[in-house]
């Protein structure tokens, strides 16, 4: 048995289309018979006979898409280089035609109309073993020859390591198989023992998931720009190239089959229904919680190999749409860009799209938001994927108020003004936080657009910061923002002083939280000093004489120079 796990782990199993030892079966019925020990499962004599003993042995494997399917089945067993699913159960019932109609498709003949269950032979029910091998005896002689009717169950197991955790989603169709059955490469030979390989496309498991600028979660002073990436696997099978021809069921957008399609060797796979939708499809639609501002433009799909890095696709091979009524983004690939993403031979294995937003300036507080993938491949119903509500990634601020009061009155002091730096040292050394998220000496010219944050305070002597970049510590470390793992100390300067007071003369820490904006508390209390009355430094008098004779300098000077004028006219 070959177990890939990195395939495994990446897939869950879904129907397929392939063919049956009794004629063409539907998606997911996939019937391949070949033999297995011929001298002993085949007669020569195109009587059954009474002698060999009778069974169905049924083959549970796994292949990625329609091009893995392989050819029509023969009733006997066809080692193939594919994993296999054990724990699988199948209920086998034995039918009897009704007015000699030829059963060769369940999905074609109808119970009641067209065959009736067999009453006198009991219902059995077989499970493939750590082989993917399920077989079912019916012991020697005709007693039990006739045709039986094959349903694979619903997956009810609960021990998945065989299957890394993953589970059957879509069981294959039910299929007719005689017993015993004519040889299909001899005619004129039986098979007692029939041997049908029911193989199940698998379903990619595109595993979503949405960081803030690659994080779970992150933050930035409020105004500035950030990043969201919604990033995914690649559905296996996305773009198909038919190996043979063939016919695959055609689903609607609820998963009705609406139809078939034929499959051409050597073609691609594109369905496309009746109002041109092709199939296969793949789209990313992340609705925008309200305050984010979604930056124009800032929306590209990228794709990466397993050990590669992010590149850009080409503008032709996606397409995006906003819908600011919504705050709605979606990207959606193009025709192109299917075949460039899902060919397997270019190795692209992860897809995502990446977005900038904003928040309004000066905004407290937590968000996050989810995102929809939407895709469909050939043969197979649409999906609908949403990443768990408590992976979304969260986007924070937060703020504090600062009171300002006079130390000999204790009323509260408006008109001081206030900085704050990211540390004590930076603080010290006047080097302040500018609206950018980024700091600089108080004496440096800013680049243009950016301004220091001060705050100034008011008649209640409240100063505020708002907006402020917060730290996730993830102390539980299960990898999600809690709310109480999220906090930042800021150091505070106080830069002017009220009139007739002293400033504060060394820096104050303040730890910044998710609430330390919302409640009533005020997170630093900053007492000012009185001036002190310094001495005169000098008798008034004196500068009085000082004046007076500066002033008889001037008017002497003065009364000389228009003599002097006057004697020279």
């Amino acid at each position: 048995m070959k177990f890939n796990k990195k395939t495994i782990l990446a897939q869950v199993t879904v129907a397929a289309t392939l063919f049956t030892a009794v004629g063409v079966l539907p998606l997911g019925q996939a019937v391949v018979a070949q033999a297995e020990e011929v001298s002993q499962l085949t007669s020569a004599n195109p009587t059954a006979d009474t002698t060999s003993n009778r069974s169905i042995s049924i083959w549970k494997y796994q292949v990625r898409d329609a091009s893995e399917l392989g050819g029509r089945g023969e009733g006997s067993h066809q080692a193939v280089d594919k994993d296999v699913i054990p724990g699988i159960k199948f209920k086998v019932q034995r039918v009897v035609p009704v007015g000699g109609a030829s059963l060769t498709d369940p999905r074609k003949q109808e119970l009641t109309k067209h065959y009736t269950i067999d009453g006198t032979f009991t219902e059995q029910t077989i499970t493939t073993d750590a082989s993917g091998k399920a077989v079912l005896d019916l012991g020697i002689g005709r007693a039990n020859d006739g045709i039986y009717l094959v349903t694979e169950l619903a997956d009810d197991r609960t021990d998945l390591t065989a299957t890394a955790g993953k589970k059957v989603e879509t069981p294959a169709d039910p299929f007719f198989v005689h017993v015993p059955q004519t040889s299909r490469t001899d005619l004129s030979s039986l098979i007692y023992d029939v041997q049908v390989q029911p193989k199940n496309i698998l379903e990619s498991l595109v595993n979503p998931d949405k960081t803030i600028n690659d994080k779970k979660g992150d933050s930035v002073h409020a105004g500035q720009e950030f990043q969201w990436e919604l990033e995914a696997k690649v559905p296996a099978g996305l773009w198909q190239v038919a190996a043979q021809n063939g016919t695959i069921d055609v689903y609607d957008a609820d998963g009705k089959i609406t139809g078939t399609y034929e499959m051409v060797a050597g073609q691609a796979i594109a369905v496309r229904d009746d109002s041109g939708l092709l199939q296969p499809n793949f789209s990313m639609t992340d609705k925008l919680d309200s305050q984010l501002t979604y930056k124009k433009d800032s929306a590209k799909v990228q794709v990466k190999t397993e050990t590669g890095e992010w590149t850009d696709l080409a503008a032709a091979d996606y397409t995006v749409a906003f819908d600011e009524a919504t705050n709605t983004l979606k990207t959606t690939l193009t025709e192109a860009g299917l075949t460039k993403v899902g060919t397997v031979a270019n190795g692209f294995t992860d897809i995502r799209t990446i977005l900038i937003t904003t928040v309004a300036e000066n905004w407290n507080g937590i968000l996050d938001n989810n995102f929809t993938i939407n895709y469909q491949v050939p043969g197979q119903k649409p999906k609908t994927v949403t990443p768990p509500e408590e992976s979304k990634p969260k986007y924070y601020t937060g703020g504090f108020d600062i009171e300002k009061t006079a130390e000999d009155t204790k009323a509260v002091l408006a008109d001081a003004e206030f900085m704050i730096a990211f540390t004590k040292e930076e603080a010290e050394a006047e080097k302040f936080i500018a609206n950018d998220g980024k700091a600089y000496d108080k004496g440096a010219t800013l680049p243009e657009g950016v301004s220091f944050l001060v705050a100034k305070s008011g008649e209640k002597g409240r100063a505020v910061f708002d907006g402020l970049a917060l730290d996730w510590d993830d102390a539980n470390k299960d990898g999600f923002v809690q709310n109480d793992e999220v906090s930042r100390s800021y150091w505070v300067v106080e830069t002017k002083a009220p009139e007739g007071y002293e400033l504060l003369k060394a820096p104050q820490e303040v730890t910044v939280n998710l609430t330390t904006e919302k409640d009533d508390a005020v997170e630093l209390n900053v007492v000012d000093k009185p001036k002190t009355d310094l001495p005169f430094t000098g008798g008034q008098g004196t500068t009085l004489l000082v004046a007076i004779a500066l002033g008889a300098i001037t008017i002497g000077t003065v009364a000389i120079s228009i003599d002097k004028k006057r004697r020279q006219a």
